[in-house]
């Protein structure tokens, strides 16, 4: 029987939606209709090891951040934008030590440290003016006279917190300023004047800098990490100390472009760091959420610091999200869209979607053109929305009309989240084009792809793409053998969610959006399959099986 006969009155209009793309614009359904599948108890739970939310674009991070702060009653929200930390990008003091080779990590974290201490104190305390703070630190100093570890901690507040009300990014200022005018200080007369402008470590000889090294080291080494150390002592023994009352400082977007990138990816390891180093108070929680590919470049940016990712497993809450947990999401917001004009009974996507496209279940379809994030099946579904017109009821060819359309979205959304680690990531897909969706890695032959790489990778080459690089040292220079092209080329795809891999027969079809495993170079082998995920099939213009 057709589904406008089964007796829903529901009919679609031109406007309608299940929800925005972008949590932040997301009021209407995202309060009304969250699903929880145990990540926000996880992060509501102080005592909880995680803190850092990992997950591709569109998995739910910034989701579960709102929802924290409106389930929670002490949650302090931190835009990073908002720090002032491009004030450091912009030192020209900092960029000289930096440029050459000066470690500043401790006092990046000493940032952090800070800046986390003061939101909270100001948060707890109402500390919104002078005498509000002078109150606040009377306070302390009379109930520490005799214990000098918590009375520097209390000194070091009256030193640095005179303006507790004042802006976060007023104190960025503040701190930095202090550390430029040391390093400046640092250097003496032996250096003579220097001038802090872009490129001028570059031009000392080695051994100035080795000594512009050294006396960086001392200068940050000097800087109050002991005080700082006693701070975080006394807001976990005196100030947060009831398991009963818990309090969160947030902080969401650290993808976008709130830092240059170079000093971004030390500044969020400076920030993991200081989250390790916030656990010890007790009743306060750090949550940072960060896209997988910029966590992914954090730390190859700063292996060298010692930062390595299983120094930090424990702190991640990974988000990943099964096929049923997508369909109770939607019915959700299908119930909601409906019951603003029809409440005799609940509908659910069953009743408005057809049961399958061509051999597939319906669900099975729709979880096939998704990477298992709540973004995709919002934006697929509003996509055949948005073509119902006046219908109750969607049918077969609306969806696969729709498809076409969210296919090419799906190669824009990939481009612009794997970007910056892969500048020509939507051309590496096309080496797809009029093939099969699955083949055997042999099939890719040098002659059988030449056309693609020349005209794709090499005719107008990113200088930053790996891929590129790859395939200049293989089809130019000769250096590099064309099967170890496609392993550099697999293994981006394979990053990136577009291709799965099976080594070989014996062993299972590996994503990368689903499993934490990566199949090494050693395995993958000329009789190994790459299947493309089916989201990409039509934009790409592969053939899908019969």
């Amino acid at each position: 029987m057709d589904k406008k006969d089964n007796g829903v009155a529901f009919r679609f209009k031109k406007n309608d939606r299940v929800g925005e793309a972008e949590a932040e614009s997301d009021d209407e359904f995202l309060f009304q209709c969250f699903v929880d599948n145990g990540d926000l108890d996880l992060l509501r739970n102080c005592s909880s090891a995680p803190r850092i939310i990992v997950g591709r674009t569109g998995s739910g991070k910034s989701a579960l951040i709102r929802m924290l702060a409106d389930r929670e009653d002490h949650v302090i929200s931190l835009p990073p934008e908002q720090l002032s930390l491009g004030y450091l990008a912009n030192s020209g003091v900092i960029r000289f030590f930096e440029e050459a080779g000066a470690n500043l990590d401790v006092f990046y974290q000493l940032l952090w440290k800070h800046v986390l201490a003061v939101e909270l104190i100001k948060h707890k305390y109402k500390i919104t003016s002078d005498a509000a703070q002078r109150s606040f630190l009377s306070t302390l100093s009379q109930l520490f006279v005799k214990d000098k570890a918590k009375e520097q901690a209390v000194n070091y507040l009256r030193k640095w917190g005179e303006n507790f009300w004042n802006e976060t990014e007023y104190r960025v200022r503040e701190i930095t300023a202090k550390m430029e005018e040391d390093l400046k200080a640092s250097l003496g007369a032996n250096f003579g004047v220097v001038r802090f402008e872009a490129g001028a470590a570059q031009k000392l000889t080695a051994e100035q800098k080795q000594e512009v090294i050294s006396r960086g080291a001392r200068v940050v080494n000097q800087v109050q990490i002991k005080a700082l150390a006693d701070v975080l002592r006394l807001l976990g023994d005196e100030i947060f100390n009831d398991p009963q009352e818990c309090y969160f400082v947030t902080i969401d977007d650290l993808d976008t472009k709130w830092v240059d990138d170079g000093l971004k990816y030390k500044l969020i390891r400076a920030l993991i760091e200081t989250i390790k180093s916030f656990r010890q108070v007790r009743s306060v929680k750090v949550v940072v959420s960060l896209r997988l590919d910029l966590l992914q470049r954090v730390i190859s940016e700063t292996r060298d610091s010692g930062f390595q990712s299983e120094k930090i497993e424990s702190l991640r809450l990974n988000l990943r999200w099964t096929n049923s947990q997508l369909q109770q999401m939607l019915n959700s917001r299908i119930q909601h869209l409906v019951k603003q004009r029809y409440t005799s009974r609940p509908i659910q996507m069953a009743d408005l979607f057809p049961s399958h496209i061509g051999r597939q279940t319906f669900s099975d379809y729709l979880t096939d053109k998704t990477f298992l994030r709540p973004r995709d099946a919002i934006l697929f579904v509003n996509e055949c929305i948005g073509r119902a017109g006046d219908r109750g009821h969607i049918t077969a060819q609306i969806v696969q009309d729709a498809e076409g359309s969210y296919s090419q979205k799906r190669i824009d959304s990939l481009q612009e989240e794997w970007g910056a680690v892969y500048p020509m990531v939507a051309k590496y897909l096309r080496v797809f084009a009029r093939r099969p969706v699955s083949i055997k890695l042999s099939e890719l032959s040098e002659e059988s792809i030449r056309e693609w790489v020349q005209d794709e990778l090499l005719s107008n080459p990113d200088m930053h793409d790996p891929v590129s690089q790859a395939a200049a040292l293989c089809y130019l220079d000769g250096k590099l053998s064309h099967f170890k092209f496609l392993l550099i080329l697999v293994n981006a795809l394979y990053t990136v969610g577009a291709v799965g891999v099976k080594p070989d027969s014996a062993s299972p079809e590996y994503w990368s959006y689903f499993s934490d495993h990566f199949p090494s170079d050693g395995v993958i082998k000329p009789t190994s399959v790459l299947k493309l995920h089916p989201v990409f099939w039509r934009a790409v213009g592969a053939r899908p099986p019969h």
